[in-house]
């Protein structure tokens, strides 16, 4: 059936106009001027499965960056290349350019591949971290169709400083240096974060034959900083301002069937935000407006061979938030986004891309029951993308009993290289799009075995049409993309946790997960060659996590496992699971105003041999040792 995009962008405009005129006419809930506190990542969808960690949580990653947290405590699948080299995700059998990540509501990932190397994201540089499971289109916009990553920066909540000094040594030539000083006094806020991590990765492993080799050409470095200035025109008005900039240069190591690679590349970013927040009588209103620059400097001296690309993009969006009633809220906005990009590869074109979009978001809570609708319909160059309805739903059965779900449509457009690549590029691609479903439970208990308990159950199912592909066609030498096959992900998601307070001063926690994915290609293909009901690269049926932590006074211990099933490579060899361990120790002294962490942290802990990737080694046991120094003063 066609919609008419036209219709319903005048339909949601006059629902937004309604909104505002209904607030007017009745009496509104004001919202508590709390809310003005920070840059709210929109509310997950409802009947969505959410993870959040605070910043409390995310302490114990300052030496890491994003793909720690996501490996340990998620169950997403990170895609490495090994020790300093990039990262991406598979989220619910999904692809890299799957997962939309968002950095106090904008959009992080690249035009050009349509995907984020998450192991340029240092952890020193968030503050709240939220996980959104499943395809979330008509929130997130395009790509967001295996989950949403949000990123959030806060400012400190009452008048005074922060100032913190960390430095970590560790394994093969690890050194991290941190700092950062956060300051609020009036209507100012202020916070200053720098970082410099440095690592040669000159680790030892072995070849199928047996034979030890040293890792080589592998160094990694890593400067950025972080500036953020908050002002409170008065207590209904925020401005934010954001400045994040970030280098980093890594040698590229060689293949494990290789002997010497002298390749090198440069990844660096400027990305800046300006951000208002207006709490009114009736709405809350949010603009934000971006400018990201980012560039990748690649070269190799064994072939001659320098490859510069950059890319500009300009953001922009206006929200809106309105408590219609006591237990109605509405929510929507207009979104934009302009790019454009230079590479080698486009061959002397400076391909652009326009993006408009608006949405909507209907919730309402009908005793027991939690309903949402949510609507997006954008326009991309001129070309209308398929209009995206999504509708969950949440009832509390019980008071310790949540049953939860939702039906989706999602969808992602092609990327500039996907489009303008040459050779190779497709400009005829047509957007992959598809729906996904999902259903589960959450239940808590709050005095089981003396502790509080909490376990959680989600069923999914999605297919995904027009799934894009780069491969070797009948009658080319070269590869290019193509809308080839459609492929049908479902699986079972698992959580559960137990945490008990021993007197007042210890406490125990554990936490952990399973994942069961099945991500199949559901046509045959000969080029590249698949069969019908393969499960897709690179992506485990089987992973698990736990994750045991144990406290007295200022000592904290914790264990982590991770256990991931094994996974098919592009060359059809099959790489077998892998089991790894963590062990972190934490002891605090304080003085006064004054405070020290001292940590340890030991990383493979059993000397796993392992690959997550084929012919791309990873290192075995690893440790840290640093010293985190802090100093809190209020007023």
């Amino acid at each position: 059936m066609r919609i008419f995009p036209n219709g319903i962008i005048i339909a949601l405009f006059l629902l937004l106009c309604a909104a505002t005129a209904s607030a007017q006419a009745d009496t509104a809930l004001l919202l508590p001027t709390a809310e003005v506190e920070g840059q709210r990542l929109r509310r997950a969808f409802a009947g969505q499965a959410t993870t959040s960690w605070d910043s409390s949580s995310l302490s114990r990653y300052t030496t890491y960056n994003l793909p720690a947290l996501l490996e340990r405590e998620s169950g997403v699948f990170v895609k490495s290349y090994g020790a300093g080299s990039s990262a991406t995700t598979s989220i619910r059998g999904g692809s890299a350019s799957h997962t939309a990540v968002t950095w106090n509501g904008l959009p992080l990932q690249s035009p050009m591949l349509g995907q984020l190397d998450f192991s340029l994201l240092p952890m020193l540089f968030v503050d709240e971290a939220q996980l959104q499971r499943g395809g979330n289109t008509a929130s997130w916009g395009s790509g967001a169709l295996g989950g949403t990553i949000g990123l959030q920066n806060q400012p400190l909540s009452y008048e005074g400083l922060e100032a913190g000094l960390q430095s970590a040594l560790g394994s093969f030539g690890l050194q991290d240096w941190q700092a950062s000083a956060r300051y609020r006094s009036g209507a100012w806020g202020i916070n200053t974060r720098l970082l410099h991590r440095t690592a040669r990765n000159d680790f030892s492993y072995r070849l199928a034959n047996g034979t030890e080799r040293q890792q080589s050409n592998a160094a990694f470095q890593q400067q950025g900083i972080l500036q953020e200035i908050y002002w409170d025109a008065d207590a209904r008005n925020r401005l934010s301002l954001f400045a994040w900039w970030q280098a980093t240069e890594r040698e590229l190591p060689p293949l494990t069937t290789q002997n010497i690679s002298l390749a090198a590349q440069r990844d660096s970013t400027l990305r800046t935000s300006l951000q208002w927040r207006h709490l009114g009588d009736e709405a809350v209103w949010n603009l934000r407006l971006g400018w990201f620059r980012e560039a990748i400097d690649y070269r190799d001296e064994l072939i001659l061979l320098r490859s510069l690309s950059h890319f500009h993009t300009l953001l922009g969006e206006l929200e809106g938030q309105w408590q219609l009633a006591t237990e109605t809220e509405l929510e929507g906005g207009i979104f934009y986004n302009y790019t454009t990009a230079l590479a080698e590869g486009y061959r002397g074109q400076q391909p652009q891309q326009n993006r408009q979009a608006v949405f909507a978001s209907l919730r309402q809570q009908l005793g027991d029951w939690q309903l949402q609708l949510s609507v997006r319909q954008a326009l991309v160059d001129g070309e209308w993308v398929p209009f995206v309805p999504a509708l969950g739903v949440e009832y509390q059965w019980l008071p310790e009993l949540q049953l939860h779900g939702s039906l989706r449509r999602n969808y992602r457009i092609p990327t500039l290289n996907d489009l303008y690549w040459q050779p190779g590029g497709n400009p005829d691609l047509q957007p992959e799009e598809g729906w996904s479903m999902e259903a589960g439970a959450a239940l808590e208990l709050p005095s089981l075995l003396g502790g509080d308990f909490a376990y959680s159950a989600t069923v999914f199912n999605r297919y995904i049409d027009n799934w894009i592909l780069w491969g070797v066609a009948e009658g080319q030498s070269f590869f290019s993309a193509n809308n080839l096959t459609k492929v049908h992900s479902r699986g079972l998601e698992q959580r559960l946790e137990w945490e008990k307070e021993i007197g007042h001063k210890a406490g125990l926690r554990l936490y952990g997960g399973y994942d069961y994915i099945r991500s199949t290609n559901e046509l045959a293909l000969e080029r590249p060659r698949l069969a019908a009901g393969e499960q897709l690269a690179y992506t485990p049926e089987h992973q698990g996590f736990v994750l045991a932590e144990w406290w007295w006074k200022t000592l904290r211990l914790s264990y982590q496992h991770r256990w991931v099933g094994p996974v098919r490579s592009l060359n059809k060899m099959e790489l077998p699971a892998y089991q790894l361990g963590y062990v972190q120790g934490d002891y605090l002294l304080r003085r006064k105003a004054f405070r020290a962490n001292i940590f340890l942290r030991l990383d493979n802990l059993w000397d796993a041999d392992y690959r997550i990737l084929h012919r791309r080694p990873m290192p075995g046991r690893s440790c840290q040792i640093g010293i985190h120094l802090f100093f809190k003063q209020t007023k």
